[in-house]
């Protein structure tokens, strides 16, 4: 998908004259459904007309295509421009163009690899271009069958030679002799480039191949997925898991020699292992030959499932990577936690004018011959978090595509005790059905102070614990230093959130901050909020269950404030008070509290709640004991 694409000729004459753009701005509001920004407008006006003179100068040849920002599959990310023709050695060739209208940028200090435009960080753009042109080499089929070679480039067309002096620091050095940097004066040098990389004919052919493509994962990015799944045992199926999985996947050969569209909706509480089948799913089939992906409404699920499975970011995508992807374009999508689903892949802030047209959930639906919905309806976090199983059977109803369903009870969390899982659920009046005592099975225990708590982290030495609270402290920047700010208070005991994402910073997902939360020995030190900790499990889990939920009067009560005083400063709750308010905050602690695998140590801030927790497992305990 692109907002522009024809033959040399057309695009020097329209890049040179208001045609190119003013057609790129209407193709623009016909595929988002709505008008791109003015600041994007002049960008293309400014950008288009400098590369069609350096296209006229450099190129003899009319056989060469052209695509102006063109959409990579299932990304919110779009290419500035690609030229396509053969190489001076015969070979066919695209080259990748990233335009740029900085003036100047510098270092932050002698080991960024980031660079500073004014006081904000961004990529390297040689390295944006080649991880660009890698991410199609990893999931386009037309690159994947190697019916074309890729070069990536960048071009700052407003930069003189003195102001580019950061960007080919000897840092770079590597990098710059796989991807090329052009700036101001540098045209003529860019335009041999093209005459070399494009230049030789047979460029409208190539350029339609890549255009009529689709998304197909790399042999190279199915071999690392599988062998993590194959080495890891937390990866692996184990009895209703492995019975689940044989059973789904049957269902999606079944449905896949289909040429209609098909759903299954999978549920199951925490740690009935709905994420374990989701990976094997995909594993599988990639194997197969199918074309497969992953999606989640969260992002440090997101994060941290591409940090574990090196080179997959292909595969780990976001529900809103749908919005635009072409119809039935996938064989198999893994809908992973999708009680997620928003109403649109639009955000709470985006303007009215602006929002899309259509649901997140028809968007999925869409995108796929197999679309598999993995869903706890009890975790749904925010107002405009919609998924459940009625939403499901309602959109595919509406459109008349079949539906499976399954249910998970297993757990392979939590000691494997279903019975705690249980008592949480009738702790926070998800059920009214008594549990069965957990003793011996799973360690729960209520801690005195915030220091009896965090002696979880020592009970693991291998970094496996972690602390976890509801929402009920400010969440600060980090500190010019980067060091983290002690936000989580409770009398003289103090800890940072963990940290948070620095506004305008681009990351590596294996150095995402989510990621080195749930993976790395700096997560020990800090403490995770809901939307970092929900979709992982540690050995033991130390929870702060704080005023922002209370039992009250018999019944449970969300508040945002204590009197005058803030308890909640979830920014995802905006809209949401009373009954719902309440409910979300139970999902919460929910969530928070189904973490562990061996055990939860508690500490309730508010002492009602504390007594009501207290006596109800004190209730369960003497139930068991009693003849």
């Amino acid at each position: 998908m692109e907002l522009w694409q024809g033959d040399l000729p057309d695009f020097i004459d329209f890049g040179r004259s208001p045609v190119l753009v003013n057609r790129m701005v209407d193709a623009f509001a016909s595929i988002y459904k709505r008008r791109p920004q003015e600041s994007e407008v002049r960008s293309w006006k400014d950008s288009l007309a400098v590369v069609a003179d350096v296209a006229d100068r450099g190129l003899a040849t009319d056989d060469v295509g052209v695509v102006v920002e063109y959409h990579l599959p299932l990304s919110d990310r779009r290419i500035d421009v690609m030229l396509f023709g053969t190489r001076e050695d015969g070979v066919a060739n695209s080259l990748l163009v990233e335009l740029k209208r900085w003036d100047s940028v510098s270092l932050e200090d002698e080991f960024a690899r980031n660079v500073l435009v004014g006081t904000e960080e961004h990529v390297h753009p040689s390295e944006q271009a080649w991880d660009y042109a890698e991410f199609l080499v990893d999931t386009h089929s037309a690159y994947v069958e190697a019916k074309l070679q890729i070069q990536p480039a960048a071009f700052c067309h407003e930069m003189t030679s003195g102001g580019a002096t950061a960007l080919r620091d000897v840092r770079f050095e590597d990098l710059l002799r796989r991807s090329p940097l052009f700036v101001r004066g540098d045209e003529d040098k860019l335009a041999v480039t093209l005459a070399q990389q494009v230049g030789h004919g047979d460029g409208i052919r190539l350029m339609q191949d890549v255009r009529s493509g689709k998304f197909k994962p790399s042999k190279r990015i199915v071999e690392s997925l599988v062998a993590v799944l194959t080495h890891d045992d937390e990866w692996h199926l184990l009895d209703e898991q492995r019975l689940a999985f044989n059973a789904i996947w049957a269902d999606v050969q079944r449905l896949n020699h289909k040429r209609s569209r098909s759903s299954v909706a999978v549920r199951g509480g925490p740690g009935t292992g709905k994420s374990v089948i989701a990976v094997q799913l995909l594993a599988e089939a990639l194997k197969s030959g199918m074309t497969a992906v992953h999606v989640t409404g969260g992002k440090a699920f997101t994060k941290v499932m591409r940090g574990t499975f090196s080179g997959s970011q292909g595969l780990f995508k976001w529900n809103k990577d749908t919005r635009n992807a072409p119809p039935l374009g996938l064989d198999l999508l893994l809908v992973d936690e999708a009680h997620r689903i928003r109403e649109t892949s639009d955000t709470l802030y985006t303007k009215k004018v602006e929002r899309n047209s259509d649901s997140q959930i028809n968007e999925l639906i869409n995108s796929a011959k197999v679309s598999v919905f993995f869903l706890d309806e009890h975790q749904y976090m925010r107002p405009d978090e919609i998924g459940s199983t009625r939403l499901i059977r309602e959109a595919t109803a509406a459109r008349k595509i079949p539906l499976r369903e399954y249910d998970l009870s297993a757990q392979f969390r939590c000691g494997g005790s279903r019975a705690y899982v249980d008592f949480i659920d009738y702790l926070l009046g998800f059920t009214s059905e008594a549990p069965d005592d957990f003793s011996g099975q799973y360690m729960f225990e209520l801690a005195a102070d915030p220091y009896d708590l965090e002696n979880v982290i020592d009970l693991c030495a291998d970094g496996s614990a972690r602390l976890v609270a509801g929402f009920c402290w400010e969440w600060s920047d980090p500190n010019a230093d980067e060091s983290l700010v002690d936000d989580v208070v409770i009398g003289e005991w103090k800890r940072p959130w963990n940290r948070k994402e620095k506004k305008g910073k681009t990351y590596k997902d294996q150095s995402h901050p989510y990621t080195l939360w749930a993976t790395t020995a700096e997560g020990q030190e800090q403490v995770g909020c809901i939307y970092s900790a929900q979709g992982f499990e540690f050995e033991r889990v130390g929870v702060i269950w704080g005023p922002d939920l209370v039992w009250r009067d018999g019944k449970w009560v969300g508040r945002k404030k204590d009197g005058k005083k803030t308890v909640s400063f979830d920014r995802g709750l905006r809209g949401a008070s009373g009954e719902q308010l309440t409910q979300l905050q139970r999902h919460a602690y929910r969530v928070l509290l189904t973490r562990g695998i061996r055990g939860t140590r508690l500490l309730c801030l508010d002492p009602e709640t504390r007594d009501h927790v207290a006596a109800a497992l004190m209730q369960l305990r003497s139930t068991a004991a009693a003849p």
